[in-house]
């Protein structure tokens, strides 16, 4: 027993006074203060049991400021209280005597914000607590249990020594934050305040005696708008004992979607809901809000200087909407839609002047009201009144036909059919005017035969804008893979280019990625040569016009002579193809060039295009993945064929599109068996270089082996297996020893062919950049059947001065052509482009050609006195078989 009991407290050897000190120290161990609290943290039982602790003690703001405060009266003592639980969570044991707390430190942090009035000392209730210690008394002793939630606690009145606190708190908000200006009322609802507790009846009583205090708001819940700068005050300045805190000048935290929780919100900064604080600028939007200023009274002096001033703006705007691919669609439809229309109008107004031309010459009956021999100024008045709405509709015609006479403007085709309804106009007002004496005469009525100019020359034009809408739209279909060709100007690269080719200025036609433009639109509609032609052909064909209603008005055929001779030598020089025949020419192109994926934006890139004399492509164009075959493998000593297959494999489906679909198909596509393949080098013309394996992998043919230092067996051994040169020959080393050698055949495409024999009659050489190193200029040409020498690959430097050249044109009305991309499309819009060429010029010619001809019959019939005796229908037919000439000449040679 005696030693369980040394055991339990190890105190057997220890006397009797050092015992009992030992037991005295164990039973005072919690009542000592180990940490020294401090007395405004001891609970409200301490002020009861020391009552004189109280007159030395002050406020924490009063320790703060330095100053004493003053003594104060002790506290009466108060019953005990059943104890409730606050909203904050806090939780005190039953059966403890509560004294009245202070204030939450939440309605402290609010003040800080307004200036409070000092409440008024509030009487203690005495009846309450006398209730509530009666009600206690009868209650038996607490028995340990979890204490009840209920929504609110009971708050007693404040103690003198907690308002003398309070009105020292008051001075100090006094001093440090100074009455603000009154709040303005606003309409909005008050926000929900946060309920602390139910007041007790005296407390009540105590707060509608004193101000309402600002309803409380979420600084961050709230819209911040600066007040104007003159209704805004000058802030005063806050007498600050600590200076100013680094996150003062900080921005404001961004406003959250979700309103905070009611259920912790201690961390939230409140402000009161009739301010409205000013948000924070930060650096980069101070300058513009400071330019904004000086730009805002700018705007308020000057109204009329910013609208001038806005004024440019908005064409800036239309053209960059006009620019949009689906803008200038709808524009070509609204103009193509409007010449349609002009068509319509233009032919039904030329057949019925036809009519009054026939009925005036005695070949057709005449209407009853418009008969030319019972009512000649009524029959010549309609005539006019038709011929003016003729002239009106095709109004177009008359503008750019007649502004092409100007040598500083743009020439037209319309030109001659705007002359011929210009002479035309002045036969019927004569005609008019002296509608009896030319009545019964001879001379003739061609108002038809002009109208009928006009008509042919407004349908040209609806042709011509079709081809190019098509144009367009193929372009514009897929612009992802639209490439454009160009011709090379740079003089250096046509020299680093011609060094291994005869012509040393050769016009060579480059294919890089190209985006549709307007300017490409543009070029569409420009000048074409054989406008420059019929410009100079117009002066010869006035001059002989003019001349001849001069002989007849000066060799008595008067007035009505002279515009019937001038009448009749327009109509029969002007052609009624005019405009037609590039129309239809242009449309032809168009169909022809779309069937191989291309589009010739107008003239002048028919013009360049048919200059071109040498093409650059890539092997890859001229053989598919699918044209080479495999003839035969040769393994040397150390070398493996499966190991060699995936080295070659692993090399060339990263760099050479001709032998990837090769060696791809020898391993079935199965790519994830490839070695990686790091640091590849291309050499044009020799072959590859990489790691693979750990291993440095050589790939190339017999003269990249040798500058390698790599031992290649002999020539006859070479000559042997590939035929005498038929067959492809491809070496494998792999660090730095021969491992194998691939028998190669190439086989050209049916398509390539065509292309190739377009090239070979237009005698259009290629340059080839290959990266092939088993192909050659003579497997090439071998390949194809072509003559030697019109294949040439180009060396390393050549295709690095290549590859600096810009990836596409300076500008994209350069481009003289676009199309898809491969070699086909490319070689389909050259052929149509030569065929477009060939066809107008020759149907242009055939119609000089009846021009010139008709103005020596016309100097014939003139000198005969009979020109403006001509009939109506001998000078359609006139017309019509020269028409129908040039638009065949045009077909045939686009066949």
């Amino acid at each position: 027993m005696a030693m369980n009991d040394a055991r339990k407290n190890g105190f057997e050897k220890t006397n009797p006074e050092d015992l009992a000190a030992k037991e005295e120290k164990f039973r005072t161990f919690f009542s000592t203060s180990v940490a020294q609290v401090p007395d405004e943290m001891k609970h409200r039982d301490d002020e009861k049991q020391e009552p004189a602790k109280q007159k030395t003690q002050s406020s924490i703001l009063g320790r703060i400021l330095g100053r004493a405060k003053e003594e104060a009266e002790p506290a009466p003592e108060k019953p005990a209280m059943p104890q409730e639980l606050p909203p904050t969570g806090e939780i005190r044991l039953g059966g403890e005597d509560e004294a009245a707390e202070p204030k939450a430190d939440l309605e402290l942090a609010a003040d800080f914000f307004v200036a409070e009035e000092p409440e008024p000392p509030v009487q203690p209730a005495t009846a309450a607590p006398a209730e509530r210690k009666s009600a206690a008394e009868k209650q038996p002793a607490p028995q340990p249990q979890q204490p009840k939630y209920e929504k609110n606690y009971v708050r007693g009145p404040l103690t003198p020594q907690e308002q003398k606190e309070h009105a020292e708190m008051q001075e100090l908000k006094a001093l440090l934050f100074p009455a603000p200006k009154p709040a303005r009322p606003e309409a909005d609802t008050p926000a929900p305040q946060e309920v602390l507790g139910v007041e007790t009846a005296a407390l009540e009583a105590e707060e509608k005696a004193c101000a309402a205090l600002p309803k409380m708001v979420f600084a961050e819940d709230r819209t911040r708008k600066p007040e104007p700068e003159e209704a805004r005050p000058e802030p005063t300045q806050p007498f600050r004992f600590f200076g100013e805190g680094d996150d003062e000048a900080a921005p404001a935290a961004p406003t959250r979607e979700t309103p905070p929780s009611m259920d912790d919100s201690m961390s939230i900064p409140l402000v009161g809901l009739e301010e409205e604080p000013e948000a924070p600028v930060s650096a980069p939007d101070a300058a513009p809000a400071e330019a904004a200023q000086p730009a805002e009274a700018a705007a308020k002096a000057a109204p009329g200087e910013a609208s001038a001033a806005e004024t440019p703006a908005a064409p800036a705007e239309e053209a960059a909407e006009e620019s949009t691919p689906e803008t200038v669609g709808e524009k070509l439809h609204k103009m193509s839609a409007e010449l349609t229309l002009r068509c319509v109008l233009s032919g039904i107004l030329a057949v019925v002047l036809l009519h009054f031309g026939l009925t005036a010459a005695g070949l057709l009956a005449p209407i009853a009201s418009l008969d030319p021999v019972v009512a000649p100024a009524a029959f010549y008045a309609a005539n006019l009144l038709v011929l003016a709405a003729a002239l009106a509709v095709a109004y177009p015609v008359l503008r750019d036909g007649l502004s092409g006479l100007k040598k500083d403007r743009r020439p037209s085709a319309d030109t001659m059919p705007a002359l011929a309804a210009c002479g035309a106009a002045l036969e019927a007002a004569i005609a008019l005017l002296n509608a009896r004496s030319y009545q019964t005469s001879s001379w003739t009525l061609l108002s038809g035969i002009a109208a009928l100019g006009l008509f042919m020359a407004l349908l040209g034009s609806r042709v011509q804008l079709a081809a190019v809408k098509n144009g367009y739209d193929l372009a514009t279909k897929d612009p992802a893979g639209l490439q454009g060709a160009f011709r090379v100007r740079d003089k250096d690269l046509i020299r680093m280019l011609a060094r291994s080719l005869d012509e040393k200025d050769p016009w060579v036609l480059l294919s890089r990625p190209v985006q549709w433009d307007d300017v490409l639109l543009e070029q569409s509609f420009g000048e074409r040569t054989s406008e420059r032609r019929a410009r100079k052909t117009s002066y010869i064909l006035l001059g002989a016009a003019v001349l001849s209603g001069l002989a007849f008005l000066l060799f008595g055929g008067g007035f009505n002579g002279m515009a019937a001779a001038m009448t009749a030598m327009l109509c029969m020089g002007a052609p009624l193809s005019s405009t037609l025949v590039a129309g239809l020419a242009t449309l032809r192109l168009q169909k022809s060039a779309a069937a191989a994926g291309a589009v010739i934006p107008g003239w002048a890139a028919i013009e360049e295009l048919g200059g071109v004399d040498t093409v650059q492509v890539d092997a890859d164009e001229l053989f598919t993945a699918d044209s080479v075959n495999l003839e035969d493998i040769r393994i040397f000593k150390g070398g493996r064929i499966d190991r060699a297959i995936l080295y070659a494999a692993s090399i060339l489906n990263q760099s050479c599109e001709t032998l990837r679909g090769l060696f791809r198909q020898i391993i079935e596509d199965r790519t994830d068996i490839l070695y990686p393949v790091k640091d590849l080098e291309t050499h044009y013309g020799l072959g590859f270089a990489a790691w693979c394996d750990n291993n440095r992998v050589l790939i190339g043919n017999r003269a990249y082996m040798e500058k390698e230092g790599v031992p290649v067996p002999e020539t006859e051994y070479e000559e042997e297996h590939s035929q005498h040169g038929t067959l492809q020959i491809l070496y494998l080393a792999v660090s730095g020893n021969l491992h194998a050698m691939f028998v190669l055949r190439s086989t050209g495409g049916r398509n390539a062919a065509r292309g190739l024999e377009v090239l070979q009659k237009e005698n259009i050489r290629l340059l080839v950049t290959c990266k092939d190193p088993s192909l050659t200029a003579k497997h090439i040409t071998d390949a194809y059947h072509l003559p030697e020498g019109m294949i040439t690959l180009l060396e390393q430097d050549q295709c690095d001065a290549l590859n600096a050249a810009p990836a596409q044109p300076e500008n994209a009305a350069r481009c003289c052509m676009l199309h898809d991309e491969g070699f086909v499309s490319l070689i389909g819009g050259l052929r149509a482009a030569e065929q477009a060429q060939n066809a107008e010029t020759a149907a242009t010619t055939v119609q000089l050609v009846s021009v010139w001809f008709s103005v020596a019959i016309g100097v014939l019939l003139t000198y005969a006195g009979s020109i403006g005796t001509l009939s109506v229908a001998a000078v359609l037919m006139y017309q019509a078989a020269w028409s129908a000439l040039s638009l065949a000449v045009c077909a045939l040679k686009q066949h």
